[in-house]
């Protein structure tokens, strides 16, 4: 592969907990990777180069300005376009052009100081720059010939969309997210990774049986359906409903390993399919249950997910639980499946072909190959 490589992934927050696994898998490529953060993450993930930058998110003066310059009843509508575009109102735009006007000399030392500047490979979170309404220092580093890769998550494609001075730059975009390849001319499915081999399995079944849902946000994943579903399984077939809210995430680790059944979501609202809830609940060896539409499921081939659908979730639920074999079939291929798909090693491989197809290395790293 001649010189190692040297690779920047930059998301505000590190929410998932996958920096630092691709990170991780770069560097045991021999290569040098980091990742940099605007501010600290609430989740308690790990932090790499964090510049905790003023006037974020988590901030007070941040909340009344989003709280004013939010319009409620949009905030759930998809973002209009082929990709789809940011498009703020004034008041918002204005907000932007501030903040990065008194980030912009605070940066500057940063990159100094980090040499942030200096790398071969820029990975943007969510299609972030280090700015909001600029491309800057990333329509420099183009001119030199540095490379760019926009990974989007969801949320930040359908109901924000992508930022055009950034997209512009941009030389392949990345989703683990099946619906946003159908946003965007230029995009490719890479699967999060995930540590599977740190978590134990546990395939014998509790008495009761637990059934467990996490969410963060109701709407996207049709939590209300789900919580009325297992409470009526609760009086009608004795199971045990464990519900997962805005919890720690190692809490949340913790409540989903004692449980046997995960359920990740009826909307198909925030995505297609899954995300990295079934992948962890997988690794620890629970049946998962969520909305497969046939795109998905032609998508994945043969997979160990239980489909289960909005309008008959309950009846899903009965019959999947009246077949306990059935349970701790759909564990063990769960967990296998997540291995093939989910590992590390699977992830980086398929990385690593993105930088071949843009050739931007002459081979792929003979761990890889």
């Amino acid at each position: 592969m001649g010189r190692p490589l040297k690779i920047l992934y930059l998301r505000s927050e590190n929410t998932s907990g996958t920096l630092q696994l691709f990170v991780e898998g770069h560097r045991r490529l021999g290569n040098q990777a980091n990742f940099v953060t605007l501010f600290p993450t609430a989740e308690g993930f790990p932090e790499d180069i964090c510049l905790d930058l003023p006037l974020l998110p988590k901030t007070d003066s941040f909340k009344k300005a989003k709280s004013y310059l939010t319009d409620e009843s949009k905030l759930y509508e998809d973002a209009e376009g082929y990709p789809p575009e940011w498009k703020p109102s004034f008041q918002r735009a204005l907000f932007f052009t501030m903040r990065d006007q008194l980030w912009k000399p605070i940066l500057k030392k940063y990159f100094k100081k980090y040499n942030l500047l200096d790398y071969d490979i820029y990975h943007l979170e969510g299609g972030h720059g280090f700015l909001r309404t600029s491309a800057w220092p990333f329509d420099e580093l183009k001119k030199q010939g540095k490379h760019i890769i926009a990974n989007y998550h969801g949320v930040d494609m359908r109901t924000r969309g992508v930022f055009p001075w950034i997209d512009k730059l941009v030389d392949i975009n990345t989703s683990s997210e099946l619906d946003l390849l159908e946003k965007h001319p230029n995009m490719e499915y890479v699967f999060l990774p995930f540590e599977v081999n740190k978590h134990s399995t546990r395939f014998e079944l509790n008495v009761p049986l637990k059934i467990c849902h996490a969410t963060r946000d109701r709407y996207w994943k049709g939590s209300d359906v789900i919580i009325e579903a297992c409470k009526k399984l609760e009086k009608s077939h004795g199971v045990e409903f464990v519900l997962i809210e805005n919890e720690p995430h190692d809490i949340t680790l913790q409540k989903k390993a004692e449980c046997d059944i995960y359920i990740d979501q009826v909307a198909n609202l925030g995505g297609w399919g899954y995300g990295m809830n079934s992948v962890e609940a997988f690794s620890m060896g629970l049946a998962c249950c969520t909305n497969l539409i046939p795109a998905y499921e032609t998508f994945l081939g043969e997979h160990p997910f239980v489909n289960v659908h909005k309008e008959s979730l309950y009846e899903d639920l009965v019959k999947l639980i009246s077949n306990k074999e059935l349970i701790i079939q759909k564990k063990m291929a769960g967990r296998k499946w997540v291995e093939k798909t989910h590992s590390i090693e699977a992830v980086m491989r398929s990385v690593y072909e993105i930088y071949h197809k843009q050739g931007w290395i002459r081979e792929l790293p003979r761990d890889l190959a």
